[in-house]
């Protein structure tokens, strides 16, 4: 029989008010890939922390290799052999890539300097591995979000471990990139390491796993190997009931004149002579790989890049956006790419976060403050219902939430903020099955009300499951416009890597 190399016995974590963990068991095998799911709040994130020494639990055992152990902070788990790569990024911006890798660990010379060379050295030859192809001196805060994401495993990699736990390593990754990914625990596998791997893409459990942990409320409901479960059974077994079939109910082709007319629209870099039109009451999918301009034209849509020429048309009329707050006014609202770095205020609680960016009452200061306060409570209250948010009350601070809860608070924001052009980026990162469907039939509602919305996304299915029609970038430049029968996934990604230019 196997001896596992870590287990958690009976973990129990309490937070004030909140049982995050009720005794939790879990035992990782070598050579072994755990997946560990659950809906947003079932208490993965939390799990991963005290795995990784970030939370003591309040009470249960640890076990590595047969011996008890306590962790009081990371550095401790560690030096144990568990490396982290958590899903938000824990990197320092204003720091090279080797700097951030090796940041604490810093290997040092004879008289106790610091090995910048070794440290150059082995940052280079690590993103090799990775496949990227960048240079390890390159400040972080150049880097995208996909980058920023690979900086994170080059980071764990370049630890001694046993036990590796990947918290949605593949959320911000394109596939050419995933599956690079995918080779890499094929090879810790090999090598005897434990993977725990958490993940609320199914089809990616089902491809690299070979035992499966279901969280929910807490608990946990069960282990079982793979083999013995269809994607309908784990569903099942996170939500509490079975998941119906649904199909979000598209719109006609639009003949209305646009919300916004997008014309030979260029950027110093990342967009090339992009024209196209948005329309109320559709949803525009906007496809391609990392690097193909999907990021920057949101961006420039929203007045926070700069454009180098061409023209954006709102209604007819040909607008200069300044900055983000000119686009807010003009009506148009952006879900940024980052949810930690862009999209949430970390010191602010929900109900702050929530309508930070809505239009106040142009009334007397004192019936204005109360109007305000009195409409936001209203606000928060019917988010929370429609999205599910799990918070203690609106006045938690939004940094205690799951990720997925931080998604829907962002989202939510979009709802409250009385703009009429809605540009979603990735706006299902990071949430579970059922919180998807929710996401998929909020945004077809918010079409169908009459908003004109544009859905960025890396997540392939899904902008083939909420468009109207898809637009299709690389290289900077439109390569696809599919709607109807074209609009498949293998038209996306036959566009997307220019194998093909559909629709154009």
């Amino acid at each position: 029989m196997v001896e596992p190399i870590l287990v958690a016995t009976q973990i129990t974590k309490h937070f004030p008010g909140v049982r995050a963990l009720d005794n939790v068991d879990l035992e990782l095998l070598p050579g072994e890939v755990h997946a560990l799911v659950g809906e947003n709040g079932a208490g993965k994130s939390t799990l991963i922390k005290v795995l990784g020494g970030q939370h003591r639990p309040t009470s249960g055992a640890l076990l590595m290799n047969g011996q008890p152990v306590h962790f009081d902070n990371p550095l401790q788990a560690q030096t144990a052999g568990i490396s982290v790569i958590h899903q938000e990024f824990n990197l320092i911006p204003q720091l090279s890539i080797a700097e951030n890798i090796f940041l604490g660990r810093e290997p040092v010379r004879a008289g106790g300097l610091i090995d910048w060379g070794q440290i150059r050295e082995r940052s280079a030859a690590i993103l090799k591995e990775l496949g990227l192809d960048i240079s390890p001196n390159l400040r972080v805060e150049y880097l995208s979000v996909a980058d920023k994401q690979l900086v994170e495993v080059a980071k764990a990699l370049s630890q001694d471990f046993r036990v590796m736990i990947m918290d949605e390593p593949t959320a911000a990754l394109n596939s050419a990139e995933v599956e690079r990914l995918f080779e890499i625990i094929a090879d810790l596998r090999q090598r005897g390491v434990a993977v725990l791997y958490v993940s609320h893409r199914l089809s990616e459990i089902f491809r690299i796993a070979d035992r499966v942990t279901v969280l929910r409320d807490g608990r946990r409901v069960d282990t079982r190997p793979i083999g013995e479960l269809t994607e309908r059974d784990v569903v099942t077994m996170m939500l509490g009931r079975a998941l119906a079939d649904y199909e979000v109910h598209k719109g006609d082709a639009p003949h209305a004149a646009p919300a916004l007319a997008v014309r030979d629209l260029t950027v110093a870099s990342g967009l090339n002579g992009v024209s196209f039109d948005l329309h109320f009451g559709e949803v525009l999918g906007v496809a391609g790989l990392v690097g193909s301009g999907r990021s920057e034209l949101m961006r420039v849509l929203f007045g926070i890049l700069p454009r180098k020429s061409g023209d954006v048309l709102l209604e007819g009329r040909a607008i200069h956006l300044k900055d983000a707050m000119h686009a807010l006014r003009e009506g148009i609202f952006m879900l940024p790419e980052d949810r930690k770095v862009e999209g949430i205020f970390p010191d602010l609680n929900v109900l702050e976060n929530l309508v930070i960016k809505r239009a106040r009452p142009n009334e007397n200061a004192a019936r204005r403050a109360f109007l305000a306060r009195r409409a936001e409570r209203t606000h928060y209250d019917r988010i929370r219902d429609l999205l599910a948010v799990r918070a203690q009350s609106p006045g938690q601070l939004i940094s205690t939430l799951s990720g997925g809860n931080q998604q829907k608070i962002v989202l939510g924001r979009a709802l409250v903020s009385q703009a009429r052009i809605l540009l979603l980026n990735e706006p299902s990162r990071g949430v579970d099955v059922g919180t998807k469907v929710e996401i998929h039939e909020l945004i077809r509602q918010l079409a169908n009300d009459g908003h004109a919305v544009m859905v960025s996304s890396s997540d392939v299915p899904e902008l083939v499951k909420v468009s109207d029609r898809c637009l299709v970038l690389s290289a900077g430049r439109i390569t696809g416009m599919l709607q109807g029968a074209n609009l498949t996934e293998d038209n996306i990604l036959a566009c997307a890597v220019a194998h093909a230019t559909l629709g154009v």
